[in-house]
């Protein structure tokens, strides 16, 4: 999209967009013309702060609090943001936390909370702006996912990251022709938090070939352009932004000459 105005009048909804990549992800659309519903948990002045700077860029945006874990906060939510901001166009299933507990110690409400809010809720929203979105004709659905889903050692965020991909396609199809819906997959992201672990980022950037982590803005670079005129015959696919760190590769072992 052509910056200043590419979404002009969209609502676009992001989950998980107080702090981090979905903070991004909002920012980018409001640049470009959105009315942004900045969601969050329960870091409500945080939210409020990324909304003010959209606004600040000379964009629209309000703040949202919803736990996403509750069933019920999906539709919640979706009703205090159209009737805040009017009708959902872009659907940013961004919300997501982690825990890789090994599952044969992993408790039951930690497996409840990380499918509640990776699968269900995602699932949840879909369900109910959907129809908006095919009233308006146009729509679009973009679930944040995580290279967790390609590997087996991330436990249940892996399982329910792998299940958004499944998700991602069945939605695809029942929800075509109006609606697009495709998954970004980024992998580990280059943040402040990642910065804390120092042994671990090098580690990652060591092990990806362009030699360097995501960033949280080009996360949401990537999100504007699926949801743009030059994705419109793109869907229910998966965009992996990894830095070809998932790539196969053939194990080297190291055999005497």
């Amino acid at each position: 999209m052509s910056a200043g105005g590419g979404f002009d009048g969209k609502v676009v909804l992001v989950t998980g967009s107080s702090s981090g990549a979905g903070a991004s992800i909002a920012r980018a659309f409001g640049r470009e013309g959105a009315r942004v519903a900045v969601h969050c948990r329960a870091a409500k002045r945080d939210a409020e702060t990324i909304a003010g700077r959209i606004v600040a860029d000379g964009g629209s945006a309000i703040a949202f609090e919803a736990d996403l874990a509750d069933e019920d906060a999906s539709a919640t939510l979706a009703d205090a943001v159209e009737q805040a901001l009017g009708p959902v166009s872009v659907l940013i299933n961004n919300a997501g936390p982690f825990a890789d507990a090994p599952f044969r110690s992993l408790a039951p409400e930690v497996w409840d909370r990380i499918m509640a809010v990776n699968l269900k809720a995602p699932w949840l929203l879909a369900q109910r702006l959907a129809a908006g979105m095919e009233r308006q004709g146009w729509g679009r659905i973009v679930n944040i996912g995580a290279t967790s889903s390609l590997v087996r050692t991330h436990s249940v965020y892996g399982l329910a990251k792998a299940a958004l991909l499944h998700l991602t396609e069945s939605l695809a199809l029942e929800l075509a022709p109006a609606i697009t819906v495709n998954a970004v997959v980024p992998s580990q992201i280059a943040s402040p938090r990642t910065d804390t672990m120092p042994v671990y980022r090098d580690a990652a950037i060591a092990g990806t070939p362009l030699g360097r982590l995501v960033t949280e803005d080009e996360i949401g670079e990537m999100c504007l352009q699926v949801c743009s005129p030059a994705f419109d015959f793109v869907t229910g696919r998966t965009i992996v932004m990894d830095g070809g760190r998932t790539l196969p590769r053939f194990p080297r072992l190291d055999l005497p000459g």
